[in-house]
Formats: C-alpha cells, sequence, structure tokens
C-alpha cells in the first residue's frame, strides 16, 4: 500500500524535472577569487558526520521560486546528513529587523550554525545578534569578516553571462533594453546590472533605462507597465526572474515582439525557455547550493577545510539546450513547498509534513503507527504501521 501510494505521489513532485539525490563531493564546483574570476574546486572527501548537528537558516523571501529551490536543497542535504534544520524567512529583501530577531531566535532554539541569506550586505551589529555562533553567508554577499564561509557565486556574473550571450548572439539588430534586476541595494541587484552593462560595452545593445522593486508579483508588473508606457521603444527585458515571468504575460498584449532574458531561473523561467518565449537565462543551481550551504556548515562545525567563496558552475541557458537533465541541480522539484523544520513530524499532531516524499526509508523516520499524513496539502491514510 505505501509503496504504491508513493509510486503515484513522485511524478506529482517531480513533474517534468528530474528528482536526484544531490552530491556535493561529485559535483564541478569553482573557487571565485573576485567577481571575475574563478578557479576549479578539487573534489571534496566524502563527508563524514560527528554528531548531529543543528543548523538554522535565514531567508530573505521565499515568494522568489530561486529561494524556494535553496530550501530544497538544504532539505535534501538535512536529509542525507541527518542534521536538525531551522528555516526562517523575512518576507522581503527590507525586512532588515525581522531578520535579527529571527538570528535571536535561532540561537535561542541553540542552533550549532547560522546559514545567513542576508537582506542586505551590510548587516549593522551581527557579530551581537550571533554572537558566537558560527556563520555561513547563503546567496548574497555579507561583509562579515567572521563569516566562516560564503556559498554563492558573484551577483555581477549573473548578470554578465547572459548579456554577453545576447551580445554574441542577438535576436533583433536594435535592442532597446530595460533592466529590472530586483530590489534597490539588496539581492546583488546592482551587481546584476554592472555585470549586464560591462558585458554588451561595444555592442550595438542600448540601456535605455533602470528600474528597482522588490521581487513580488505585483510590484515588478507594475513597473514594467510603467516602464513600457514611459519608454515605448523597449523591445526587451532583462532581470530577475519574476520580471521575466510578468514580462511573458505582458508580451502577449503586445503588437510588437518583447523580447526576455531572466539573471537566473525558476520554474517560470524554465518552462519560458522550452517554449522558445525567453532568450537566456542564468543558473547558478540554486538547489546544489542549498545542499553546498549546509554541507560547508558541517566542515566548518567540524574544523574541516571550507572554502570562503565557493559555488557551482554558473549555467548560460537558451531554448537550444534547455532539459530537465541540464537543470536538476537548480530546481525543486514542481509540487515542492516550503519546508521549515527538519525533521519536522510530531505524532502528537495531527499534521504531519515530510520533507520529500518518494523514499520509504525516509518516510520511516518520521511514522511509527497508522496516521493521517499530509504532504504538502496532499491527504494520505498510511493504513498499516511502518516498523
Amino acid at each position: 500500500m505505501r509503496s504504491a501510494i508513493f509510486r503515484f505521489l513522485l511524478p506529482f513532485f517531480c513533474g517534468t524535472i528530474t528528482c536526484s539525490a544531490l552530491a556535493v563531493s561529485q559535483a564541478p564546483l569553482v573557487r571565485w577569487l573576485n567577481e571575475r574570476q574563478s578557479e576549479p574546486v578539487a573534489a571534496m572527501p566524502v563527508l563524514q558526520m560527528e554528531r548531529r548537528w543543528k543548523l538554522c537558516a535565514l531567508y530573505p523571501s521565499l515568494k522568489d521560486a530561486y529561494w524556494l529551490s535553496i530550501n530544497y536543497g538544504m532539505i535534501r542535504e538535512a536529509q542525507r546528513t541527518k542534521v536538525q534544520l531551522k528555516i526562517f524567512e523575512a518576507g522581503g529583501y527590507s525586512q532588515l529587523e525581522t531578520q535579527r530577531e529571527q538570528l535571536t531566535l535561532c540561537r535561542q532554539w541553540g542552533a550549532d550554525a547560522i546559514l545567513l541569506g542576508s537582506s542586505l550586505a551590510q548587516f549593522p551589529n551581527l557579530a551581537a545578534s550571533v554572537g558566537n555562533t558560527p556563520v555561513i553567508a547563503v546567496v548574497n554577499e555579507l561583509n562579515f569578516a567572521a563569516a566562516k564561509a560564503r556559498v554563492g557565486v558573484p551577483w555581477f556574473q549573473m548578470g554578465y553571462q547572459p548579456g554577453r550571450y545576447l551580445a554574441e548572439h542577438p535576436p533583433h539588430p536594435s535592442l532597446h533594453v530595460l533592466l529590472m534586476p530586483g530590489p534597490k541595494d539588496a539581492g546583488g541587484s546592482r551587481e546584476m546590472v554592472d555585470g549586464f552593462r560591462t558585458a554588451v560595452e561595444g555592442s550595438s545593445i542600448q540601456i535605455v533605462d533602470v528600474v528597482y522593486g522588490d521581487n513580488d508579483v505585483e510590484i515588478q508588473r507594475n513597473l514594467l507597465q510603467d516602464m513600457l508606457e514611459k519608454h515605448p521603444e523597449i523591445n526587451l527585458i532583462a532581470g530577475n526572474a519574476i520580471a521575466a515571468q510578468v514580462a511573458m504575460g505582458e508580451a502577449r498584449n503586445r503588437r510588437h515582439p518583447l523580447g526576455i532574458v531572466s539573471f537566473y531561473l525558476s520554474h517560470q523561467v524554465y518552462r519560458g525557455l522550452k517554449r522558445g518565449r525567453i532568450i537566456v537565462a542564468a543558473s547558478d543551481q540554486m538547489a546544489l547550493q542549498g545542499e553546498l550551504a549546509v554541507d560547508q556548515a558541517i566542515r566548518a562545525l567540524q574544523h574541516q577545510n571550507v572554502d570562503m567563496n565557493i559555488s557551482p558552475q554558473i549555467l548560460v541557458l537558451t531554448p537550444a539546450n534547455i532539459s530537465p537533465e541540464k537543470v536538476k541541480l537548480s530546481l525543486s522539484p514542481l509540487g515542492f513547498r516550503p519546508v521549515y523544520l527538519f525533521p519536522s513530524a510530531n505524532l502528537s499532531r495531527e499534521k504531519v509534513t515530510l520533507a520529500m516524499p518518494g523514499d520509504e526509508q525516509f518516510v520511516a523516520q518520521f511514522v511509527s503507527q497508522p496516521a493521517d499524513q499530509y504532504i504538502y496539502g496532499t491527504k494520505i491514510r498510511l493504513v498499516h504501521p511502518v516498523r
């Protein structure tokens, strides 16, 4: 019965994107020397756990599917290493005080290390907020000398790589570009703009305007509509994944073609590439980054070597090369919902959330008696106890 249930559920969660166990020790990684130069990282030794660590991770927001894929990678690695993982999200890039309160909650919970996706590179009085708890910077730049490591690419590259492709393969002889990188002074927005400008310098591509705003669908849609009215000559949008998403909708209502470039990948951008509606997108392999962040935190706690600026390789994705295999370390499976606590089962409650269905050994960690299970909104009745 259980086998049949999970065989039924697995396609729902994986969809057209391959479900795959991530492999930090096997994946090609790079070390960033600066925002423009990197070098390969030698294969890391297999991680040997010394104890069951407690890790606490903070995200700016889960409104953006980028961080959902980070969440998926962290949960997968927590499952593999058997660590405890607690997740907080701030609800946006302007919520610095919320993140400060969440850091306090991490310490009260007894976190051995904090994985901080900071809202801002400059986090005032961060040392007082974290105390002696080790910090791993995740994705976003963090100017904190005491950080044990940073997992993430330079955001300069996420603007540069799509920009270079566009300069080398222009879809139109006269491109008038609107840049929509995301929130101002946060999330690498200015760095992506700098990277794109550098890549298209000397080409026929003209940047008409740059507009900043939070990674929220309504905010990005309103900004886009205002800019298209202000600058009717715009024929290409380059920016964050949510801007790319709303631009696809806006393009259907226009008489003239609207080219779209995304500085990073999301599920909507993936579909846009598959349908030929997006010209190019970069992927910093978010799910693998999530796994790598947990891996580096454990290694730091166990006094093993960690790299200060390490990341997966950046992929340049186009309609010609996009495939499920290509993005299996980038995106969370379809149907995956945010997980805020791992392990999350509590049999004294009616509702039990499992971090990743489909693995019966994984399920067995949580279920020791018949119970109604809720897996991302799907109610399952387990008729036999798992022993």
